[in-house]
């Protein structure tokens, strides 16, 4: 957290939530513990970050998701930041799923910690599709990743269901033709919502990254994985859905099939509609 851009008066809520099930003097003293834990870190962020950030904790109880997304909305959150400590089996696999569930509920962006923090990310990608999810993906990535930014990688997978139905019946050269055409129109639009998404964040020409852009046919989830680590990212931004997509929920699966496949962190945001219903 003491690594991402933070506006000025900002506000962080680190949150600990405890299962259901335990005995009271169990419970009593699992929140004792959390809450000296929760405080040690406070004041240990207080000494990296400016005056002007307040930090606050809270512990709840409760299935850990749901309580996140509450809590978040509660407190009028704008990014929700997930981390986890040691490598354990049992604990990543805790970690994947309560995270899985996190950004199927959640209506506003997250970020799923992977890598210790070091430094400010310098090795971002970006997986786009073409809808209206891209433009909030961009923006939200331009605000975690201050200037001066560093290259991105953005990457645009072409997955059209039942192409080979449908090329099965045509030449050779017609189908390359055909497979042309789409990268060329993807190039285009990507140009475009790239070009879109800086206006609306009144990033200057000078503080833009450089967008190194892909086109691949393929799965997203097989082409995202590939992407990541021929770029070593160090952060990949995705987001979900846009007004035409298919449901969150189901996009929230591919999001956790990328965050299981990746090292590097990652950033998944919802579209913007999304985001102004939720909690």
């Amino acid at each position: 957290v003491a690594l991402l851009p933070l506006a000025e008066g900002a506000r962080i809520t680190l949150l600990h939530v405890l299962p259901e099930g335990l005995t009271p003097r169990a419970q009593e003293r699992a929140e004792g513990d959390a809450r000296k834990a929760l405080q040690a870190e406070a004041e240990a962020l207080a000494r990296e970050l400016p005056g002007s950030v307040t930090i606050h904790h809270a512990v709840r109880m409760g299935a850990a998701a749901a309580e996140i997304v509450q809590h978040a909305g509660a407190v009028a959150a704008d990014l929700v930041v997930m981390g986890r400590a040691g490598g354990a089996a049992l604990r990543d696999l805790f970690f994947g799923s309560t995270a899985e569930r996190v950004l199927r509920q959640a209506r506003l962006p997250v970020l799923v910690v992977r890598l210790r923090p070091r430094a400010p990310y310098r090795r971002p990608a970006l997986a786009l599709a073409l809808d209206d999810a891209a433009r909030d993906a961009v923006i939200t990535l331009l605000r975690v990743v201050p200037p001066p930014r560093p290259a991105v990688s953005v990457l645009h997978a072409c997955d059209a269901p039942y192409q080979e139905l449908v090329y099965s019946s045509l030449p050779e050269e017609e189908i390359e033709a055909c497979r042309e055409e789409r990268e060329r129109k993807a190039h285009e639009e990507l140009a475009h919502a790239l070009a879109a998404a800086l206006a609306e964040a009144k990033v200057p020409l000078d503080d833009a990254p450089a967008w190194k852009t892909r086109v691949r046919h393929g799965s997203p989830r097989a082409l995202i994985e590939k992407a990541v680590k021929k770029a070593d990212a160090d952060l990949l931004a995705l987001g979900t859905h846009g007004r035409s997509g298919v449901p969150h929920a189901f996009l929230g699966t591919v999001a956790g099939d990328v965050l299981r496949a990746v090292a590097c962190d990652v950033l998944v945001v919802p579209p913007r509609e999304a985001a102004s219903q939720g909690t």
